[in-house]
């Protein structure tokens, strides 16, 4: 039977940096890697605001993706 194991994790910030000549708004983001896969969206909340509050842009979105293999 096919299973999923767990490989890797990233949180993904994304700031808002402006608007471009169109009217539309420009982002900047930012990646860690290595993220923990017991970690809760509480806990990557408090840290993704805390990094943000080091950011002269404001936090539009927090990201979290998950890397799995699957073994048959």
């Amino acid at each position: 039977m096919a299973a999923y194991e767990f490989e890797q994790a990233t949180m993904t910030l994304q700031f808002e940096a402006g608007t471009g000549e169109e009217g539309k708004k420009l982002y900047k983001t930012a990646s860690y890697r290595n993220i923990q896969a017991t970690a809760t969206a509480e806990q990557l909340g408090v840290v993704a605001t805390a990094l943000a509050s080091l950011s002269v842009y404001p936090l539009a979105t927090i990201t979290r993706s998950d890397k799995q293999r699957i073994h048959s």
